[in-house]
């Protein structure tokens, strides 16, 4: 069984890619698995389609991950999902990990034309449609019997997070403090054992168990973590021009609640407080000790998100200096 923690290792990249003209997308996935991240991870919004993306690149990143962080489960029905999931798997040699997500009404209602609701409900059918799924493509070479990619779900709530434990392999949250993530782990791992209760005051959709079908370990729990090389007023102007579309997402708002932080920390343009938690800025140290931070809160895996001075997520100036190989 493969141990996912050691394979993705410590530290990841992650970024939209939107902003790289084709030719380009090559190269800076290349420097990318020079520079010994363990992995790129690719989100999905309305810009490139994220399966399409990652197959392009497949054969540019030796033996780097490839990850969507995170893919909806409105984008595409479970077969389909699942078709995409194994091609990856097998383009990579083994190297894929789907990460899922409930999205938000405003992406899944307004621009998908869905019905958003029991998001939880939603997904653990999702899981199980796909298990379901046939996949007659190609496996990979000398495999004794066909292997799964590795699943990880999008998770804020407590509800979520026992489901990425029983029915995933891990959670992949998403601007949340240290703090959180200790929650979370202590979450992810009372799962397994059939101890969780619903503790933070967030209602949760969807009762009863789910059947344990990931393979045995211990629960993924990585992180994305957005950062700025530079002083505060440069690095939160940046921050501030990434975030606008999650400050008006409902699901953060409560998920930042959650955290401690009240309707005027996420109004426009939101405030020093709330951007100096969800962002990493200052010296290569003062990042460094972030990301330490996160670990020692029990964070497997960190995928930073370079922020360039528009907000876009792209700086490879960034990931060179804080790169694993260094």
């Amino acid at each position: 069984m493969i141990d996912l923690a050691t394979s993705l290792g410590r530290l990841g990249a992650w970024g939209h890619l939107d902003t790289l003209a084709a030719p380009d997308l090559h190269a800076y996935a290349q420097r990318i698995a020079e520079l010994g991240y363990g992995a790129l991870w690719v989100p999905e919004t309305v810009g490139r389609e994220p399966f399409a993306l990652l197959g392009a690149i497949s054969t540019d990143v030796g033996s780097m991950w490839l990850g969507t962080s995170i893919a909806s489960i409105w984008a595409r029905d479970p077969m389909a999902a699942r078709m995409g999931a194994q091609t990856l798997h097998e383009l990579t040699g083994g190297r894929f990990v789907l990460g899922l997500g409930v999205s938000h009404p405003h992406l899944a209602q307004k621009l998908r034309g869905h019905t958003y609701d029991r998001p939880l409900t939603r997904m653990r059918e999702y899981l199980e449609a796909y298990r379901r799924m046939p996949y007659m493509g190609p496996r990979l070479p000398g495999e004794a019997s066909p292997t799964e990619p590795s699943i990880l779900l999008a998770a804020l709530r407590e509800r979520m997070l026992g489901l990425s434990a029983t029915a995933a392999d891990g959670a992949f949250p998403y601007l949340v403090t240290p703090e959180r993530i200790a929650w979370m782990r202590g979450i992810l791992d009372a799962a397994t054992t059939g101890t969780t209760d619903t503790a933070d005051g967030i209602a949760a959709d969807g009762a009863g168990d789910v059947d344990v079908v990931r393979p045995e370990g211990r629960p993924l729990l990585a992180v994305t973590l957005a950062v700025v090389l530079g002083d505060a007023t440069a690095a939160r102007a940046a921050a501030r021009a990434y975030l606008v579309p999650y400050l008006r997402a409902p699901n953060y708002q409560a998920s930042w609640e959650a955290q401690g932080f009240a309707a005027a920390d996420w109004e426009q343009p939101g405030s020093d407080r709330l951007i100096d938690a969800m962002i990493a800025w200052g010296t290569e140290t003062d990042i460094r000790t972030r990301i330490d931070e996160l670990h020692a809160a029990g964070a497997d895996h960190v995928a930073i998100i370079p922020l360039q001075p528009d907000g876009t997520t792209q700086h490879l100036a960034t990931l060179e200096a804080l790169a694993p190989a260094r």
